[in-house]
């Protein structure tokens, strides 16, 4: 906690900074501090489930490597990433962490860095460079940015309902674990723990010697059928239960033989994990093969690609060619039927005016033919006036002899002077039709 104080301390008064340290233990972290930290216990139970269920692979590597997933968030969570990240970056964390009220963030941060880093960590051989590794490669985490959107945006599904349900769920096991540990009594929590113990035993056999003379005295609580001790103490013997026990231990004591199967066990767990490891190595350069024979493959399909794509492009350029071809062809149709229409739209017009200049003749036509019929009744009457006038001058002609014809001389000169007159005007109306005028005017001359 000494963390939380000192940082606290840097960006706000002592008052300030003390009741803000109080806020974050009691709402934030309420149980972690404690003398048991059973809510340390339990989020670190939930987020190794978490981390299990998201990179097996990574997790079954770092099993092997006798690495547990508690010794590397354990001072993540405890100290909410304070020397273990850049400033910049812890900042950025606990901004996150205070605005959400909660500590999904924590999970977070650790399952975005176990994704940033597990590739590297692979590839380690002992469980000191894994941890060493994974140490220096948090601290060089200076983009800040990168590891936030990591955190918020790759694991959306870490929820604060989620994590309740897996704290329910792991709660139990560690209220169970803190009860045995107040009673004295020796807890065995997982195979993992088993198998540590075991490596550690076969550097030093004497530690775990001591420690089962240790329980001897504990009679009263192998007496009282405790559970947790017997589970271990059964999957213990299902696993020494396949060894072979030599002659040479009959004459052995019991603790004895336990103490040299264990040894066998640690050897064969040893072997195992070598055979693993190596495994793990054969299936990688398998997995190079594999890349580089599908590189090969890769290569020939993509030239084959690359001349599909040729084709096409050619093909495409073809078309591209023909369609232009046709946009020629069309914009040519196009315009000759602009022109046909304009050429239809003109003579339309002509047409129109054709009728138009029909119908004007035709009614020009109509009124000449009215006038000629009026002018041909007035030719009529002229005729029939000038034979009634004709006629006239032919019975004076025959009565010029007669005595009367000295005294009716006077008289019969003023009737020529009418009649000349009469034809003079008959003559300058009636220009077209001179003839029948003509005929009469040679008559009355000749008379």
């Amino acid at each position: 906690m000494n963390f939380f104080a000192g940082l606290l301390l840097l960006l706000m008064p002592e008052e300030n900074a003390f009741w803000t340290f109080v806020g974050i233990i009691d709402d934030y972290f309420d149980g972690y501090y404690t003398e048991e930290m059973i809510e340390a216990q339990v989020d670190q139970l939930v987020f190794e489930e978490l981390i299990r269920e998201r990179f097996p692979k990574l997790v079954h590597h770092l099993d092997y490597l006798g690495v547990q997933v508690t010794w590397i968030s354990g001072p993540w969570f405890l100290s909410i990433f304070v020397n273990i990240l850049p400033w910049e970056s812890v900042l950025r964390v606990w901004d996150v962490l205070l605005y959400e009220g909660n500590r999904v963030m924590l999970f977070r941060t650790a399952l975005a860095l176990m994704e940033l880093y597990g590739p590297a960590l692979v590839t380690t051989k002992d469980a000191g460079d894994a941890i060493t590794l994974l140490q220096s490669l948090a601290g060089s985490t200076f983009d800040s940015s990168q590891l936030v959107f990591t955190a918020c945006m790759g694991y959306l599904t870490v929820t604060e309902a989620r994590l309740q349900e897996l704290r329910e769920k792991h709660r139990p096991a560690v209220l169970l674990v803190v009860e045995e540990r107040s009673k004295g009594g020796r807890v065995w929590k997982d195979p993992n723990g088993l198998a540590t113990k075991l490596y550690s035993f076969k550097h030093d056999p004497e530690l775990l010697i001591e420690e089962n003379k240790g329980t001897e005295g504990s009679d009263d609580a192998l007496a009282d059928g405790d559970l947790s001790y017997k589970e271990p103490a059964a999957n213990l013997d299902n696993m020494l239960s396949g060894l072979s026990v030599n002659s040479e231990l009959e004459g052995r004591d019991l603790q004895e033989q336990v103490v040299w199967l264990k040894v066998e066990l640690c050897s064969l767990l040893e072997e195992k994990r070598s055979a693993v490891l190596r495994a793990e190595e054969l299936e990688t350069a398998l997995m190079e093969m594999v890349k580089q024979d599908n590189r090969r493959q890769l290569s020939a399909r993509i030239e084959q690609l690359e001349q599909e794509v040729a084709e096409l492009q050619q093909s495409l350029a073809d078309k591209r060619e023909q369609e232009s071809a046709m946009i020629q062809v069309l914009m040519k149709v196009e315009q000759e039927q602009r022109i046909t229409e304009d050429a239809r739209r003109n003579a339309e017009q002509d047409a129109r005016a054709q009728r138009y200049a029909v119908n004007v003749l035709e009614e020009k036509y109509e009124k000449a033919m009215a006038s000629v019929a009026q002018m041909e009744k007035r030719a009529v009457m002229a005729e029939s006036m000038l034979e009634a006038t004709l006629q006239y001058e032919s019975g004076q002609a025959k009565a010029v002899s007669s005595p009367r014809a000295v005294h009716n001389q006077s008289s019969v000169d003023s009737p020529k002077r009418r009649i000349g007159l009469f034809g003079l005007a008959w003559r300058d109306r009636n220009k077209g039709k001179p003839s029948n005028l003509e005929g009469s005017s040679d008559r009355k001359s000749t008379n």
